[in-house]
Parts: C-alpha cells; sequence; structure tokens
C-alpha cells in the first residue's frame, strides 16, 4: 500500500512514478483533466511497482487484472501521439 500519493507539476515525461523504500507514489498534474480510468491505471500500475520493480510476467499479471487496462493505455498512447504531432508542428 502507499503512504502517500502527491501530485507532480514537473513530471513532464512520466504518467507516475513510485519509490518502493518509503512507499510514496507521484501522479503527473497532465492526468487531472484525463478520464477517472485513466487516473485509475496509472495509480495501479505505480502501486503494483512498490511490490514488483520491473515489468515482469508478475508485474504484467497484477497489471492485467486492471478492469479497462487496454482502454487506459490506448488512451494514453494516444494523448502522446497527439503532444508529439503538436509539438512537430
Amino acid at each position: 500500500r502507499p503512504t502517500s500519493v502527491t501530485w507532480s507539476h514537473v513530471m513532464k515525461e512520466r504518467w507516475g512514478s513510485c519509490t518502493s523504500v518509503d512507499g510514496t507514489i507521484r501522479i503527473s498534474a497532465r492526468l487531472e483533466t484525463m478520464p477517472a480510468y485513466v487516473l485509475d491505471f496509472v495509480l495501479y500500475h505505480e502501486a503494483i511497482h512498490l511490490r514488483y520493480g520491473d515489468h515482469g510476467p508478475a508485474f504484467q499479471e497484477a497489471l492485467a487484472r486492471f478492469p479497462q487496462a487496454e482502454r487506459a493505455e490506448a488512451f494514453l498512447e494516444g494523448f502522446e501521439a497527439a503532444e508529439a504531432a503538436q509539438k512537430r508542428v
């Protein structure tokens, strides 16, 4: 279980991060306006990292339990693609 969850206004490259030593999770403030299921997915992802440090099989098995994992991942990928396209313009 996380000991704290905070918004990060400086996190621009990642959606979230965590520190397993103290159980803290930081979430990019870019998620504040996204659908709740997307935020929940990122929180779930980071909470799993408190137990599993990598994206190995045990991590993937736990992540697959999130009901809208594929939908949330697709949303985030689409958002990142749109951001990248805007930067090229």
